[in-house]
């Protein structure tokens, strides 16, 4: 059995695989947090052709704005209002609610940051999801490292979670890797890579970019199953099934004592799905679902070619259905639920709207 000296350069060596593969195709795969395989071709799913977005909950969404723009380069885009008599008043019970929205956009998918005010349910809501979850624990940014966007949260008012400096977790991988969190607990993950090392053959054209969301869950193989299903067959690349991830250099990013961690990853077309789960510091699937209305990371938003297929597919995963379609975001949608009870919208939307995952050329890369 190899070592885990051995399975870590394995895993580095593969970050410029991903990245040579990620410059001529659709996927920018294996740089997540201790690399995960390179990617083996994604086929394009004429059923979810995207994520058009991850919705956050946050406290002040003009200071959000103004944090992710100064940090990660994320730009504004003029795009409608919450409609409280669609979707999301149903989903917070309430239709008489003022909800303030902005879309920030980065060069592969968006962030729509969402206040909605104080809510029957606010003084029970829970806080932040903590790194290791469950649930939508973090989003990531990828960035060269010369943009120095680990210095510049850090400015706009984040805090380690870990190492006060990002950490590489080996020699052979240029990459460098950290957790902060916001005033409010929520988690970013930045990923500062030197392009210059990696050697391409063509480097990516974008400096920022949202390498993934990240889910984590107290029961990975049961997620899995589900977005294998969801996503139309595809296999996930894996790491730490048969040696967890560890180490202290993992720690150091973490900020939990004595971690080991088994990842997972899928490719959206245009963003990533990271499913983890911590063996060393196990979580409780909630009892209830998460309200919108709670710090962080409230859902993520599925561009669909078609409802029905759609919602097919989420059931025969063994999803739970939340409404109906609906009015939501310049179009229709149906909202549902994974195993964890994370909240999936399956969205239809044209094209033409800045909400569609179809705004960005060549997914971003």
């Amino acid at each position: 059995m190899p070592n885990v000296a051995l399975l870590r350069m394995r895993m580095a060596q593969s970050v410029k695989q991903a990245l040579t593969i990620a410059c001529g195709s659709l996927a920018l795969g294996g740089c997540g947090l201790m690399g995960g395989g390179a990617p083996s071709e994604v086929r394009p799913d004429s059923v979810i052709e995207g994520v058009g977005m991850v919705g956050i909950h946050v406290s002040d969404v003009a200071a959000a704005e103004a944090y992710y723009s100064s940090a990660v380069s994320t730009q504004t885009i003029d795009a409608p209002a919450i409609d409280p008599d669609g979707a999301l008043g149903g989903l917070l019970g309430n239709s008489d609610f003022t909800g303030e929205t902005r879309l920030v956009r980065s060069a592969n998918t968006q962030l729509w940051l969402m206040n909605f005010g104080e809510q029957p349910s606010s003084s029970s809501r829970p806080g932040a999801v903590p790194v290791q979850g469950p649930g939508i624990a973090h989003v990531c940014f990828q960035v060269a490292r010369s943009t120095n966007s680990y210095d510049k949260i850090l400015a706009a008012g984040a805090s380690p979670i870990g190492a006060a400096d990002l950490v590489q977790l080996s020699d052979e991988n240029p990459v460098h890797y950290g957790y902060v969190s916001d005033k409010n607990g929520i988690i970013t993950e930045i990923e500062e890579v030197d392009v210059a090392e990696l050697g391409l053959p063509t480097p990516p054209k974008n400096t920022h970019r949202i390498r993934h969301v990240s889910l984590a869950t107290p029961d990975l193989e049961a997620m899995v199953d589900f977005y294998r299903v969801f996503l139309g067959g595809q296999e996930p690349r894996h790491v730490g099934s048969w040696i967890n991830v560890s180490g202290e250099n993992i720690d150091k990013v973490s900020g939990l004592k004595d971690s080991a961690i088994e990842m997972a990853w899928f490719q959206v077309r245009n963003l990533e799905l990271e499913i983890f789960k911590y063996h060393s510091h196990p979580t409780e699937r909630p009892a209830e679902p998460r309200p919108i209305d709670a710090p962080g990371y409230n859902m993520i938003v599925f561009d669909v070619s078609d409802l029905e297929a759609a919602r097919k597919r989420l059931v025969d995963a063994g999803g739970e259905l939340v409404t109906g379609p609906a009015r939501f975001a310049d179009g229709e949608a149906i909202f549902g639920r994974d195993p964890d009870g994370n909240l999936l919208v399956l969205h239809k939307v044209a094209a033409s709207s800045p909400f569609s995952a179809k705004n960005f050329a060549d997914n971003g890369i």
